[in-house]
């Protein structure tokens, strides 16, 4: 299998936002994934916004990565990249898609001079824990709790 990255740019929206539901739905979300193409262009369009990459075969679609540098590490003076959302196709996984989004998402960061790259990941989803496991990620034990407080 020969895999491609390409930017992802608002022609893709359509594209992204069908992942992101199917993503939705495997993480038994579904009820809240109410993205459509014409939000996801606007966060596009933000300076610090939502970015993407498309992984191809032979020119064809088979997942995507989206990111952002979201916050900023106060006591290093830099940003941090964060995953949001990671999809590839089912029968496609398993065949080095995701080391290669993983593999693109630490030269963007370094490219932009990020601190460093998180993401978050349900706890049943062991498949992934043990590929991020594998490609070097840690969860993090640093002392510090992750809080949420909902807006909708």
């Amino acid at each position: 299998m020969e895999i491609t990255l390409r930017k992802g740019t608002e022609a893709d929206a359509e594209l992204i936002v069908n992942y992101l539901k199917k993503l939705a739905e495997y993480e038994k979300l579904g009820d809240v994934c109410n993205i459509t193409p014409e939000k996801l262009k606007k966060l596009m369009n933000e300076e610090n916004g939502v970015r993407a990459v498309i992984a191809e075969n032979n020119g064809v679609p088979v997942g995507m990565m989206t990111w952002y540098t979201y916050k900023i590490a106060t006591f290093s003076g830099k940003r941090v990249f964060y995953i949001e959302d990671v999809f590839i196709e089912a029968d496609k996984r398993g065949s080095g898609i995701g080391t290669a989004l993983f593999a693109e998402a630490k030269r963007l960061a370094s490219e932009l001079g990020c601190a460093r790259l998180e993401w978050k990941c349900l706890d049943w989803n062991t498949s992934a824990q043990k590929f991020y496991s594998n490609i070097g990620g840690e969860i993090s034990d640093d002392g510090w709790l992750t809080y949420t407080l909902n807006l909708n």
